[in-house]
Protein backbone atom coordinates (compact mmCIF):
# COMPACT_ATOMS: atom_id res chain seq x y z
CA UNK A 1 0.00 0.00 0.00
CA UNK A 2 3.22 2.52 0.44
CA UNK A 3 3.50 2.22 -3.22
CA UNK A 4 0.33 3.90 -4.02
CA UNK A 5 1.21 7.28 -3.23
CA UNK A 6 4.29 7.43 -5.21
CA UNK A 7 2.50 5.91 -7.99
CA UNK A 8 -0.03 8.85 -7.86
CA UNK A 9 2.72 11.23 -8.01
CA UNK A 10 4.32 9.77 -10.78
CA UNK A 11 1.02 9.80 -13.09
CA UNK A 12 0.41 13.52 -12.05
CA UNK A 13 4.03 14.27 -12.73
CA UNK A 14 3.55 12.72 -16.19
CA UNK A 15 0.47 14.43 -16.46
CA UNK A 16 1.93 17.53 -15.76
CA UNK A 17 5.00 17.21 -18.07
CA UNK A 18 2.50 15.86 -21.05
CA UNK A 19 0.75 19.25 -20.57
CA UNK A 20 4.00 21.32 -20.53
CA UNK A 21 5.12 19.31 -24.12
CA UNK A 22 1.66 19.82 -25.58
CA UNK A 23 1.92 23.83 -24.91
CA UNK A 24 5.89 23.88 -26.28
CA UNK A 25 4.40 22.21 -29.12
CA UNK A 26 1.19 24.79 -29.71
CA UNK A 27 3.47 27.48 -29.77
CA UNK A 28 3.30 29.12 -32.93
CA UNK A 29 6.22 30.83 -34.40
CA UNK A 30 5.60 34.28 -36.88
CA UNK A 31 6.57 34.46 -40.58
CA UNK A 32 6.56 38.27 -39.94
CA UNK A 33 6.26 40.94 -36.94
CA UNK A 34 5.63 44.16 -37.50
CA UNK A 35 6.92 46.31 -34.74
CA UNK A 36 6.00 50.25 -34.04
CA UNK A 37 7.92 52.20 -31.73
CA UNK A 38 7.31 55.57 -29.43
CA UNK A 39 8.05 57.44 -32.49
CA UNK A 40 5.74 55.91 -34.39
CA UNK A 41 2.83 56.13 -31.93
CA UNK A 42 3.55 60.13 -31.34
CA UNK A 43 3.50 60.28 -35.32
CA UNK A 44 0.42 58.56 -35.93
CA UNK A 45 -0.84 60.61 -32.55
CA UNK A 46 0.07 63.92 -34.26
CA UNK A 47 -1.95 62.93 -37.45
CA UNK A 48 -4.85 61.11 -35.92
CA UNK A 49 -5.66 64.23 -33.90
CA UNK A 50 -7.05 66.12 -36.72
CA UNK A 51 -9.29 63.56 -37.19
CA UNK A 52 -10.53 62.53 -33.77
CA UNK A 53 -11.55 66.51 -33.49
CA UNK A 54 -13.74 66.15 -36.34
CA UNK A 55 -15.55 63.09 -35.53
CA UNK A 56 -16.25 64.17 -31.82
CA UNK A 57 -17.61 67.19 -33.17
CA UNK A 58 -20.31 64.78 -34.86
CA UNK A 59 -21.22 63.06 -31.70
CA UNK A 60 -25.32 63.46 -30.27
CA UNK A 61 -25.36 64.50 -27.21
CA UNK A 62 -28.60 63.01 -25.17
CA UNK A 63 -30.58 65.65 -23.67
CA UNK A 64 -30.16 66.47 -20.10
CA UNK A 65 -32.13 67.19 -17.47
CA UNK A 66 -32.87 67.94 -13.71
CA UNK A 67 -34.82 68.90 -10.60
CA UNK A 68 -34.09 72.77 -8.93
CA UNK A 69 -35.70 73.84 -5.68
CA UNK A 70 -35.73 77.95 -4.68
CA UNK A 71 -36.72 79.41 -1.78
CA UNK A 72 -40.34 80.74 -1.45
CA UNK A 73 -40.88 79.28 -4.82
CA UNK A 74 -40.12 75.48 -4.23
CA UNK A 75 -38.95 72.63 -6.56
CA UNK A 76 -39.42 72.42 -10.65
CA UNK A 77 -37.88 71.29 -13.89
CA UNK A 78 -35.57 72.19 -16.51
CA UNK A 79 -33.89 69.95 -19.02
CA UNK A 80 -31.50 70.95 -22.14
CA UNK A 81 -31.93 69.27 -25.53
CA UNK A 82 -30.86 69.48 -28.89
CA UNK A 83 -26.95 70.31 -28.06
CA UNK A 84 -24.82 69.87 -30.13
CA UNK A 85 -20.58 70.65 -30.23
CA UNK A 86 -19.46 73.36 -31.64
CA UNK A 87 -15.70 73.31 -31.05
CA UNK A 88 -13.71 70.23 -29.72
CA UNK A 89 -9.80 71.06 -28.81
CA UNK A 90 -7.58 68.90 -28.36
CA UNK A 91 -4.43 70.76 -26.75
CA UNK A 92 -2.45 67.50 -25.58
CA UNK A 93 -3.56 63.86 -26.40
CA UNK A 94 -0.86 61.41 -26.07
CA UNK A 95 -0.36 57.44 -27.17
CA UNK A 96 1.92 55.65 -24.77
CA UNK A 97 2.56 51.91 -24.42
CA UNK A 98 1.77 50.31 -21.16
CA UNK A 99 3.95 47.65 -20.93
CA UNK A 100 2.42 44.14 -20.40
CA UNK A 101 -0.72 45.07 -21.18
CA UNK A 102 -1.29 47.90 -24.54
CA UNK A 103 -1.54 51.41 -25.05
CA UNK A 104 -2.01 54.20 -22.53
CA UNK A 105 -4.10 56.75 -23.87
CA UNK A 106 -4.59 60.35 -22.25
CA UNK A 107 -6.05 63.80 -23.33
CA UNK A 108 -5.23 66.99 -21.42
CA UNK A 109 -6.68 70.21 -21.00
CA UNK A 110 -9.62 69.50 -23.75
CA UNK A 111 -11.99 71.93 -23.74
CA UNK A 112 -15.55 71.61 -25.45
CA UNK A 113 -18.22 74.33 -26.74
CA UNK A 114 -21.62 73.63 -27.02
CA UNK A 115 -25.19 75.25 -27.77
CA UNK A 116 -28.63 73.73 -27.72
CA UNK A 117 -31.95 74.64 -26.29
CA UNK A 118 -33.20 74.59 -22.89
CA UNK A 119 -36.55 75.06 -21.04
CA UNK A 120 -37.55 74.76 -17.21
CA UNK A 121 -41.54 74.51 -15.90
CA UNK A 122 -42.45 75.43 -12.51
CA UNK A 123 -46.62 74.42 -12.08
CA UNK A 124 -48.32 76.64 -14.65
CA UNK A 125 -44.80 78.65 -15.45
CA UNK A 126 -42.99 77.20 -18.53
CA UNK A 127 -40.17 78.77 -20.29
CA UNK A 128 -37.49 77.55 -22.81
CA UNK A 129 -34.69 79.61 -24.75
CA UNK A 130 -30.73 78.81 -26.17
CA UNK A 131 -27.82 78.47 -23.88
CA UNK A 132 -24.24 78.25 -24.56
CA UNK A 133 -22.25 75.70 -22.73
CA UNK A 134 -18.32 75.42 -22.19
CA UNK A 135 -16.58 72.66 -20.47
CA UNK A 136 -12.73 73.16 -19.64
CA UNK A 137 -9.88 71.67 -18.64
CA UNK A 138 -11.18 68.01 -19.62
CA UNK A 139 -8.30 65.01 -18.75
CA UNK A 140 -8.93 61.36 -19.97
CA UNK A 141 -6.55 58.41 -19.77
CA UNK A 142 -7.31 54.89 -20.42
CA UNK A 143 -5.43 51.88 -20.52
CA UNK A 144 -6.24 49.78 -23.94
CA UNK A 145 -5.45 45.64 -23.27
CA UNK A 146 -4.67 44.23 -26.50
CA UNK A 147 -4.77 40.45 -26.89
CA UNK A 148 -5.84 38.44 -30.05
CA UNK A 149 -8.78 35.95 -30.83
CA UNK A 150 -7.16 32.37 -31.31
CA UNK A 151 -9.84 30.96 -33.88
CA UNK A 152 -9.92 34.14 -36.02
CA UNK A 153 -6.58 35.72 -35.46
CA UNK A 154 -7.75 39.15 -34.77
CA UNK A 155 -6.43 41.67 -32.57
CA UNK A 156 -9.24 42.09 -29.52
CA UNK A 157 -8.61 45.43 -27.42
CA UNK A 158 -10.96 46.32 -24.07
CA UNK A 159 -10.57 49.24 -21.90
CA UNK A 160 -8.67 48.07 -18.09
CA UNK A 161 -8.35 51.57 -16.80
CA UNK A 162 -9.96 54.98 -16.82
CA UNK A 163 -9.75 58.11 -14.97
CA UNK A 164 -11.12 61.59 -15.90
CA UNK A 165 -11.75 65.20 -14.56
CA UNK A 166 -13.13 68.55 -15.45
CA UNK A 167 -11.56 71.82 -14.25
CA UNK A 168 -15.05 73.70 -14.56
CA UNK A 169 -18.74 73.38 -16.63
CA UNK A 170 -20.38 76.96 -17.28
CA UNK A 171 -23.58 77.61 -19.02
CA UNK A 172 -25.20 80.99 -20.81
CA UNK A 173 -28.28 81.20 -20.31
CA UNK A 174 -30.43 83.30 -22.97
CA UNK A 175 -33.50 83.61 -25.67
CA UNK A 176 -36.08 84.15 -22.69
CA UNK A 177 -37.70 87.20 -20.41
CA UNK A 178 -37.61 84.60 -17.83
CA UNK A 179 -34.42 83.37 -18.17
CA UNK A 180 -33.18 84.44 -15.01
CA UNK A 181 -35.43 81.87 -13.22
CA UNK A 182 -32.34 79.57 -14.84
CA UNK A 183 -29.67 81.91 -13.53
CA UNK A 184 -30.83 81.74 -9.88
CA UNK A 185 -29.59 78.31 -9.60
CA UNK A 186 -26.81 78.25 -12.48
CA UNK A 187 -23.93 77.00 -10.09
CA UNK A 188 -25.97 74.54 -9.18
CA UNK A 189 -27.04 73.05 -12.38
CA UNK A 190 -23.41 73.42 -13.55
CA UNK A 191 -22.08 71.72 -10.09
CA UNK A 192 -24.48 68.96 -11.49
CA UNK A 193 -23.68 68.76 -15.29
CA UNK A 194 -19.86 68.57 -14.24
CA UNK A 195 -20.73 65.64 -11.94
CA UNK A 196 -22.84 64.16 -14.57
CA UNK A 197 -20.26 64.64 -17.35
CA UNK A 198 -17.48 62.88 -15.04
CA UNK A 199 -19.70 59.99 -13.71
CA UNK A 200 -20.84 59.23 -17.35
CA UNK A 201 -17.03 60.39 -18.98
CA UNK A 202 -15.60 56.85 -18.61
CA UNK A 203 -18.41 54.72 -18.80
CA UNK A 204 -18.77 56.42 -22.48
CA UNK A 205 -14.96 55.33 -23.10
CA UNK A 206 -15.30 51.95 -21.94
CA UNK A 207 -18.44 50.93 -23.88
CA UNK A 208 -17.40 52.67 -27.11
CA UNK A 209 -14.05 50.32 -27.10
CA UNK A 210 -16.07 46.95 -26.68
CA UNK A 211 -19.07 48.09 -28.73
CA UNK A 212 -17.39 50.11 -31.69
CA UNK A 213 -13.46 49.94 -31.61
CA UNK A 214 -13.35 46.10 -30.65
CA UNK A 215 -16.56 45.32 -33.34
CA UNK A 216 -13.99 47.16 -35.96
CA UNK A 217 -11.29 45.24 -35.03
CA UNK A 218 -13.14 42.37 -35.83
CA UNK A 219 -13.88 43.63 -39.12
CA UNK A 220 -10.55 44.12 -40.65
CA UNK A 221 -9.47 41.42 -42.93
CA UNK A 222 -6.82 38.98 -41.72
CA UNK A 223 -6.27 37.45 -45.43
CA UNK A 224 -5.98 38.95 -48.75
CA UNK A 225 -5.76 37.32 -52.18
CA UNK A 226 -2.65 38.17 -54.35
CA UNK A 227 -3.89 36.49 -57.70
CA UNK A 228 -6.10 33.56 -58.67
CA UNK A 229 -3.72 30.71 -57.16
CA UNK A 230 -2.55 32.31 -53.70
CA UNK A 231 -3.20 34.51 -50.91
CA UNK A 232 -1.41 35.81 -47.65
CA UNK A 233 -2.50 34.64 -44.14
CA UNK A 234 -1.31 38.20 -41.80
CA UNK A 235 -3.67 36.87 -38.92
CA UNK A 236 -1.92 37.04 -35.36
CA UNK A 237 -0.29 34.49 -33.57
CA UNK A 238 -0.19 35.84 -30.26
CA UNK A 239 -0.88 38.76 -28.14
CA UNK A 240 0.83 41.94 -29.13
CA UNK A 241 3.30 42.19 -26.90
CA UNK A 242 3.97 45.79 -25.31
CA UNK A 243 7.26 46.92 -24.10
CA UNK A 244 8.64 49.95 -22.73
CA UNK A 245 10.30 50.65 -25.92
CA UNK A 246 7.79 48.96 -29.04
CA UNK A 247 4.65 47.07 -29.60
CA UNK A 248 4.99 44.00 -31.65
CA UNK A 249 2.66 42.21 -33.60
CA UNK A 250 3.31 38.48 -34.25
CA UNK A 251 1.92 37.55 -37.81
CA UNK A 252 1.19 34.30 -39.64
CA UNK A 253 2.93 35.46 -42.23
CA UNK A 254 2.26 32.39 -44.83
CA UNK A 255 0.98 32.23 -48.19
CA UNK A 256 -1.64 29.37 -48.88
CA UNK A 257 -3.56 27.95 -51.76
CA UNK A 258 -6.69 30.47 -52.14
CA UNK A 259 -9.06 27.58 -53.27
CA UNK A 260 -7.32 24.84 -51.49
CA UNK A 261 -6.18 26.52 -48.21
CA UNK A 262 -3.93 24.10 -46.32
CA UNK A 263 -1.03 24.42 -43.90
CA UNK A 264 2.94 23.87 -45.34
CA UNK A 265 4.86 20.88 -44.87
CA UNK A 266 7.35 22.85 -42.56
CA UNK A 267 7.26 25.19 -39.89
CA UNK A 268 7.83 28.95 -39.77
CA UNK A 269 11.54 28.75 -37.75
CA UNK A 270 12.03 31.32 -34.86
CA UNK A 271 12.38 34.67 -35.76
CA UNK A 272 15.19 36.68 -33.92
CA UNK A 273 13.74 40.12 -34.09
CA UNK A 274 16.71 42.92 -33.27
CA UNK A 275 16.03 45.28 -30.35
CA UNK A 276 16.62 48.51 -32.45
CA UNK A 277 14.01 51.28 -31.68
CA UNK A 278 15.16 54.37 -33.50
CA UNK A 279 12.60 54.30 -36.34
CA UNK A 280 8.90 54.76 -36.66
CA UNK A 281 8.21 50.95 -37.72
CA UNK A 282 10.02 47.97 -38.39
CA UNK A 283 8.99 44.68 -40.43
CA UNK A 284 10.59 41.32 -39.76
CA UNK A 285 10.26 38.96 -42.58
CA UNK A 286 11.17 35.20 -42.30
CA UNK A 287 12.08 32.63 -45.11
CA UNK A 288 9.38 30.64 -44.26
CA UNK A 289 6.93 33.80 -45.45
CA UNK A 290 8.89 33.47 -49.10
CA UNK A 291 9.26 29.44 -49.11
CA UNK A 292 5.62 29.23 -48.19
CA UNK A 293 4.98 31.34 -51.72
CA UNK A 294 7.21 28.79 -53.43
CA UNK A 295 5.45 25.63 -52.38
CA UNK A 296 2.13 27.29 -52.61
CA UNK A 297 2.85 28.25 -56.92
CA UNK A 298 5.09 25.14 -57.11
CA UNK A 299 2.14 22.56 -55.81
CA UNK A 300 -0.18 24.69 -58.02
CA UNK A 301 2.02 24.17 -61.24
CA UNK A 302 2.24 27.23 -62.50
CA UNK A 303 6.33 27.46 -61.76
CA UNK A 304 6.37 26.75 -65.77
CA UNK A 305 7.49 28.53 -68.88
CA UNK A 306 7.45 27.08 -72.57
CA UNK A 307 10.42 28.48 -74.84
CA UNK A 308 10.61 28.37 -78.62
CA UNK A 309 12.96 29.55 -80.98
CA UNK A 310 10.60 32.66 -81.92
CA UNK A 311 11.34 34.34 -78.87
CA UNK A 312 15.05 34.10 -80.05
CA UNK A 313 16.34 38.13 -81.05
CA UNK A 314 16.43 37.23 -84.63
CA UNK A 315 19.73 38.92 -84.52
CA UNK A 316 20.92 36.06 -82.27
CA UNK A 317 23.25 33.14 -83.53
CA UNK A 318 21.94 31.03 -81.29
CA UNK A 319 19.35 29.23 -82.24
CA UNK A 320 16.70 27.28 -80.49
CA UNK A 321 17.16 23.89 -83.53
CA UNK A 322 18.25 20.35 -83.18
CA UNK A 323 21.18 21.26 -85.46
CA UNK A 324 22.54 23.26 -82.40
CA UNK A 325 21.91 20.90 -79.81
CA UNK A 326 23.51 18.54 -81.90
CA UNK A 327 26.84 20.13 -80.82
CA UNK A 328 26.32 18.71 -77.70
CA UNK A 329 23.99 15.62 -78.72
CA UNK A 330 25.10 14.55 -81.66
CA UNK A 331 21.97 11.45 -81.79
CA UNK A 332 19.54 14.52 -81.58
CA UNK A 333 21.00 16.04 -84.86
CA UNK A 334 20.83 13.12 -86.30
CA UNK A 335 17.28 11.58 -86.01
CA UNK A 336 15.57 15.46 -85.89
CA UNK A 337 17.61 16.87 -88.84
CA UNK A 338 17.35 20.59 -88.69
CA UNK A 339 14.11 21.16 -87.00
CA UNK A 340 12.98 23.37 -84.44
CA UNK A 341 13.31 22.96 -80.48
CA UNK A 342 10.83 23.92 -78.16
CA UNK A 343 12.25 23.79 -74.42
CA UNK A 344 9.53 23.56 -71.64
CA UNK A 345 10.46 24.59 -67.81
CA UNK A 346 9.46 23.82 -64.70
CA UNK A 347 9.98 23.96 -60.85
CA UNK A 348 10.23 19.85 -60.01
CA UNK A 349 10.71 21.16 -56.28
CA UNK A 350 9.40 24.45 -54.25
CA UNK A 351 12.34 26.89 -54.89
CA UNK A 352 13.82 27.70 -51.25
CA UNK A 353 15.07 30.73 -50.10
CA UNK A 354 17.15 31.39 -46.93
CA UNK A 355 18.46 34.33 -45.26
CA UNK A 356 21.55 35.66 -44.09
CA UNK A 357 23.76 38.41 -42.59
CA UNK A 358 25.00 38.61 -45.88
CA UNK A 359 21.61 38.62 -48.07
CA UNK A 360 19.49 35.83 -49.37
CA UNK A 361 20.35 32.60 -51.02
CA UNK A 362 18.06 31.36 -53.41
CA UNK A 363 18.05 27.72 -54.56
CA UNK A 364 15.53 26.86 -57.20
CA UNK A 365 15.57 23.32 -58.81
CA UNK A 366 14.25 23.36 -62.57
CA UNK A 367 13.57 20.41 -65.08
CA UNK A 368 13.35 21.52 -68.78
CA UNK A 369 12.42 19.27 -71.27
CA UNK A 370 13.77 19.28 -74.53
CA UNK A 371 10.78 18.69 -78.02
CA UNK A 372 11.87 18.41 -81.73
CA UNK A 373 9.13 20.12 -83.22
CA UNK A 374 8.11 17.76 -85.99
CA UNK A 375 6.82 18.87 -89.59
CA UNK A 376 3.09 18.10 -88.34
CA UNK A 377 3.90 20.15 -85.60
CA UNK A 378 3.57 17.26 -83.16
CA UNK A 379 6.18 17.27 -80.54
CA UNK A 380 8.90 14.45 -80.16
CA UNK A 381 10.46 14.08 -76.66
CA UNK A 382 14.54 14.70 -77.01
CA UNK A 383 15.80 14.69 -73.48
CA UNK A 384 15.15 16.16 -69.64
CA UNK A 385 17.50 19.05 -67.83
CA UNK A 386 17.65 19.65 -64.49
CA UNK A 387 19.24 22.64 -63.45
CA UNK A 388 20.11 23.32 -59.78
CA UNK A 389 21.24 26.27 -58.94
CA UNK A 390 22.66 28.86 -56.20
CA UNK A 391 21.92 32.90 -56.41
CA UNK A 392 22.13 35.37 -53.84
CA UNK A 393 21.02 38.60 -53.23
CA UNK A 394 23.04 41.17 -51.18
CA UNK A 395 22.52 44.58 -50.48
CA UNK A 396 24.60 46.98 -48.96
CA UNK A 397 23.13 50.23 -46.78
CA UNK A 398 22.92 53.24 -49.64
CA UNK A 399 23.75 50.94 -52.53
CA UNK A 400 21.55 49.18 -55.35
CA UNK A 401 20.34 45.53 -55.21
CA UNK A 402 22.80 43.53 -56.33
CA UNK A 403 22.59 39.78 -57.53
CA UNK A 404 24.64 37.29 -58.15
CA UNK A 405 24.06 34.16 -60.06
CA UNK A 406 26.52 30.98 -60.96
CA UNK A 407 30.06 31.73 -60.67
CA UNK A 408 29.70 35.58 -59.84
CA UNK A 409 31.35 36.87 -55.97
CA UNK A 410 29.15 39.43 -54.47
CA UNK A 411 30.88 42.46 -53.40
CA UNK A 412 33.10 42.01 -50.48
CA UNK A 413 34.23 38.49 -51.54
CA UNK A 414 35.82 37.99 -48.49
CA UNK A 415 32.75 37.80 -46.57
CA UNK A 416 32.15 34.05 -45.75
CA UNK A 417 28.87 32.95 -48.24
CA UNK A 418 29.42 35.87 -50.50
CA UNK A 419 30.34 33.45 -53.04
CA UNK A 420 27.15 32.00 -55.10
CA UNK A 421 27.06 27.87 -55.25
CA UNK A 422 27.84 25.96 -58.43
CA UNK A 423 25.16 25.31 -60.75
CA UNK A 424 24.97 21.25 -62.11
CA UNK A 425 23.52 20.57 -64.63
CA UNK A 426 22.01 16.87 -65.28
CA UNK A 427 20.81 15.73 -68.60
CA UNK A 428 18.82 12.41 -69.38
CA UNK A 429 16.42 11.83 -72.07
CA UNK A 430 15.03 9.66 -74.75
CA UNK A 431 15.39 9.96 -78.61
CA UNK A 432 12.82 7.75 -80.10
CA UNK A 433 13.53 4.92 -78.33
CA UNK A 434 17.06 5.45 -77.60
CA UNK A 435 18.69 6.57 -74.19
CA UNK A 436 21.18 8.79 -73.99
CA UNK A 437 23.78 8.36 -71.60
CA UNK A 438 23.29 10.86 -68.41
CA UNK A 439 26.28 13.37 -68.19
CA UNK A 440 27.00 16.14 -65.73
CA UNK A 441 28.30 19.73 -66.50
CA UNK A 442 29.44 22.12 -64.31
CA UNK A 443 28.76 25.43 -65.88
CA UNK A 444 31.10 28.61 -65.27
Amino acid sequence: MAREPDKALTRATLVVLATLGTAVIATTNPGVVARITQKGLDYACQQGVAVLQKELEKITIPTFSGSFKIKHLGKGHYSFHSMAIRGFQLPSSQIKLAPSEGLDLSITNANVKMSGKWKARKNFIKTSGNFDLSVEGVSISAVLKLGFDPASGHCTVSCSRCNNHINSVRVHISGSSLGWLINLFHEKMESSLRNRMTSEICKVVTSSVSSKLQRYLETLPVTTRIDRVAGIDYSLVAPPTATTDSLDGQLKGEFFRWAHPSPPPFAPPPLAFPSDHDRMVYLGISNYFFNTAGFVYQQAGVLNLTVTDNVIPKESKFRLTTDVFGILIPQVAKMFPNMKVQLVFWASSPPHLTVHPEGLVLTPTLDAQAFAVLPNSSLAPLFVLRLVSGSQVWADEGSALGVGGPGCTCPGSDAPGSETRATVLTVSGFCGHSYIELFILSLP
